[in-house]
């Protein structure tokens, strides 16, 4: 189909977005979830791949963490579930698929304790667990590496004097 046949200019803006690939369709979509009249354009059957609503179902229902950062898969969740806007999956349903797919850490193990009741609020909790370990973590090793210089101050030995084994005299 060429886009010059099109006729209205809304139609021909939904054509060119259905032909995007890689991150331009990504963030085309992603724009669609918060912009009312891309929805619309894009609701037109017709320019929609085949199957599409059960592929990005699929995708958001398998998608994992894995060896990615956290704000990576937080992102990724984001975008699934703005492919969903026509046909949202219940929150209770996006909490569960979200915290399934957390790796095993203390963002996963906070949300188990919590009760989240929007995929949101789920995203904010892990997020705050995983600043909180970070925090944690850094605030140890500073720790550790001012008490190792502490211990290697006091046990150095004064300028001018011998670092090796001393003669006993007889």
């Amino acid at each position: 189909m060429d886009a010059a046949l099109i006729s209205t200019e809304r139609l021909r803006v939904a054509f060119a977005v259905s032909n995007l690939g890689g991150r331009a369709k990504a963030w085309a979509y992603t724009r669609e979830a918060t912009t009312p009249d891309c929805e619309a354009l894009l609701s037109e059957p017709a320019f929609r791949p085949a199957n599409y609503e059960y592929r990005q179902r699929s995708r958001f229902l398998a998608c994992k963490q894995g060896k990615r950062e956290l704000h990576e898969y937080i992102q990724e969740m984001r975008v699934l579930a703005a492919y969903l806007v026509g046909n949202p999956l219940p929150e209770h349903i996006k909490v569960t698929v979200f915290m399934d797919g957390l790796k095993v850490g203390p963002s996963r193990t906070q949300l188990f304790r919590m009760h989240a009741n929007t995929m949101e609020d789920a995203i904010q909790i892990a997020l705050q667990e995983e600043y909180s370990h970070k925090q944690a973590r850094t605030l140890m090793s500073m720790r550790q590496g001012h008490n190792s210089s502490t211990v290697a101050m006091q046990g150095a030995p004064a300028a001018g004097a011998s670092t090796g084994p001393v003669p006993m005299e007889l």
